[in-house]
């Protein structure tokens, strides 16, 4: 199954990343409590923020220089706690004002809203899921920290001081409509592996959310495999699979058998999410799996890894048109 294939050229990546969660968090905005001479009852206030809110999130143009003090300006009657409610809950057609704040591309509103929030709620989160794979916005996915990754893995990655590892999605011009390719550099890989026996990635790309994982098969195989996660929609998809690097030298591609490329999903056939229970053409799956060789991730073997025993890896998708 293995053949040589040519090296996308992945250049391009995604720009205008927003900041980071945690920074976000940071970003101080004025909020003061209720004054007690308020005539207005807290369902008039909560009303007149949202309006106010709305007109943020609106596609109408804002200077962004002048967010900070409009939201200073008409969102002080409310507490902390109450703007953190109003935020998350979906009362602008059905969604939350973070979530049109991503669809309009209002990053700047985003920020500042997003800084009154401790803690995301479930609803609220499954909301702002939508948005990212609506917009194909990886960024903001990365940011949000909604990637499926494994809590024991994470736990092992801090321990041993290894640094997050790295997803890009790509979108090139030298790509049209119907492809992408995600791009990912695992640090520590054979470690990780080894000790936890399974990693895992989400990514946004072409108005879906895939999963992307490594892990130990019920054969005793090592398995590299993907699919797609709830809500996507349903996919035919041609895939490769490209692990790069080799002989402990960053860039360097390695030998043919590395490259795995899979026939994807036949025409009459249906790739979907786990929770899909819609109708399709054809037989569905839930994943495409590759085969990785018994001797595939070792210790004692440098050409899986560069000098950093970082692994790179390039998931090719073609979908159907």
């Amino acid at each position: 199954m293995a053949t040589k294939s040519e090296a996308i050229d992945d250049s391009k990546s995604i720009a205008g990343s927003p900041p980071s969660y945690n920074t976000i968090h940071n970003i101080q905005v004025k909020c003061r409590q209720p004054s007690v001479f308020s005539f207005l009852s807290v369902r008039q206030r909560r009303a007149t923020a949202l309006s106010r809110i709305r007109d943020l999130v609106s596609a109408t143009y804002v200077t962004p220089s002048s967010i900070e003090p409009i939201v200073n300006a008409y969102i002080h009657d409310l507490t902390v706690a109450e703007l953190s409610d109003l935020l998350q809950t979906p009362n602008i057609e059905g969604h939350t004002a973070l979530y049109w704040a991503i669809v309009n591309h209002r990053r700047e509103v985003f920020s500042a809203f997003i800084g009154f929030i401790s803690k995301i709620s479930s609803k609220c989160s499954s909301d702002l899921r939508l948005a990212c794979m609506q917009t194909s916005d990886q960024a903001s996915f990365l940011q949000l920290n909604f990637q499926n990754t494994n809590s024991k893995d994470e736990s092992l990655r801090r321990f041993l001081g290894c640094p997050p590892d790295e997803i890009e999605v790509h979108h090139g011009v030298e790509l049209d409509d119907h492809q992408f390719v995600a791009s990912f550099r695992i640090r520590m890989f054979q470690k990780r592996l080894h000790a936890t026996r399974e990693l895992n990635y989400d990514f946004v790309a072409r108005g879906r959310i895939w999963w992307f994982r490594f892990y130990m098969g019920s054969k005793g195989r090592w398995i590299a495999g993907y699919g797609l996660s709830s809500p996507s929609l349903p996919a035919s998809p041609r895939p490769s699979l490209l692990l790069e690097t080799g002989n402990g030298e960053p860039g360097r591609e390695t030998p043919p058998k590395r490259v795995f490329k899979g026939v994807g999903i036949e025409s009459t056939n249906t790739l979907v999410s786990e929770e899909y229970i819609g109708n399709v053409d054809g037989q569905r799956f839930v994943s495409m799996t590759w085969e990785l060789d018994d001797q595939w991730v070792t210790y004692n073997n440098p050409t899986d890894v560069d000098c950093d025993s970082t692994l790179h890896a390039k998931l090719e998708i073609t979908l159907k048109e």
